[in-house]
């Protein structure tokens, strides 16, 4: 499965690039007809050596090494103005400058227009100007930013495994979730996902309190309507039950990861106590008494904003999934600039800690 497009290709849907990029070895034959399961081809018109691949269909370069171990796959959805870009933005940036070396992990762009685009798109506006992340424009999305997450675990005996998961982040303009028609891309990328992290914005529910939410903490009408984080909730779920239970009655297999953003909106609310205050214990392992703690606490929230029945819903689609909640920022920003601390996360990372912890990446600790 191509990480770009989300095509389902056979042998002949990938083949070998000459790796100096010149014009006229683009479409050297021997190339084209090169097995591209082996790990490298020589250009038939420069006589260089390549293991560079790429997929036919969209053209896009492959990442090394991913035919031989292709890893898992987590995909991002989420409405207009849940935080996406943002969202992209602080955690590619903690993975590069934080947690890779806590949780022994190396991030690597799969190629230079991922680096390039993450550059142009995210890291000059949010680190280098303090400025809030541009709001993505339709005519943006479409091409996935694709990084292999590596990280070698310590197993007894001094043995080693190494293991990789697929990170594709397809930062789409919100308004591309908001109705089927429109979804094309979005729904291969959903339907190849190994797991999907869902972006909730607090504002969108009702009962939340939070500025601009729907009803300012009342209790919703009848004559109010779910906001469109829950609009698109309930698409996403529809589909990754159209696709993994035809005929219906299947719950959703793939571990799904439910995130309120914009925490920090709601900090004023919770006591003391509330876990959602506190942060994550350091290091490479899961903390399940942590874990579940935020997870509870974050249900009970939602009955006391009248909004139990996303939390039903989530447990009625999905065989395995968690809540979540994380500020990007750490404060509300003025406009379109960032508080004098600047980008100060909280929690980012606790949906991909639970992700490395299903998909077996990470050491025994409190599990």
């Amino acid at each position: 499965m191509c990480p770009h497009c989300f095509r389902r290709l056979g042998r002949d849907g990938f083949g070998f690039v000459c790796a100096t990029g010149g014009r006229e070895c683009a479409d050297d034959k021997r190339l084209a007809a090169a097995n591209p399961l082996d790990r490298r081809a020589t250009c038939g018109t420069c006589g260089h050596l390549t293991t560079r691949r790429r997929c036919h269909a969209c053209g896009d370069r492959l990442p090394e090494g991913y035919l031989e171990s292709p890893g898992r796959i987590v995909a991002l959805a989420g409405p207009v103005s849940s935080g996406k870009s943002t969202y992209i933005a602080v955690l590619v940036h903690e993975l590069l400058h934080r947690l890779g070396d806590e949780l022994r992990t190396s991030l690597v762009p799969c190629d230079d227009r991922t680096t390039d685009d993450y550059r142009e798109r995210y890291e000059r506006h949010l680190y280098d100007a303090h400025r809030t992340v541009p709001k993505t424009q339709e005519r943006d999305g479409g091409r996935p930013l694709v990084y292999r997450l590596g990280r070698t675990r310590r197993g007894a005996f001094g043995t080693s495994r190494d293991t990789s998961l697929t990170l594709v982040f397809l930062d789409t303009a919100g308004e591309h979730f908001g109705s089927r028609d429109r979804m094309e891309t979005q729904l291969r990328y959903l339907a190849e996902a190994d797991a999907v992290v869902v972006l909730v914005d607090p504002q969108d529910l009702a009962g939340s309190g939070t500025p601009g939410s729907a009803t300012g903490g009342a209790v919703r009408t009848a004559e109010q309507t779910a906001g469109p984080s829950a609009d698109v909730l309930t698409r996403v779920l529809r589909h990754l039950g159209e696709v993994h239970g035809p005929g219906g009655g299947r719950k959703v297999p793939i571990p799904v990861a439910v995130a309120l953003t914009k925490l920090d909106l709601l900090w004023s609310e919770l006591p003391d106590n509330s876990p959602l205050h506190r942060t994550r214990t350091p290091g490479p392992v899961f903390d399940a008494d942590d874990r579940a703690a935020v997870h509870t606490e974050l249900r009970a929230l939602l009955a006391g904003w009248r909004e139990s029945q996303l939390d039903l819903r989530l447990d009625q689609s999905c065989a395995d999934y968690q809540l979540f909640a994380m500020s990007m920022l750490g404060s509300a920003p003025r406009g379109a600039d960032l508080g004098l601390g600047g980008v100060r996360p909280h929690r980012v990372e606790d949906p991909l800690m639970w992700l490395l912890h299903r998909f077996a990446m990470l050491d025994r600790g409190k599990v």
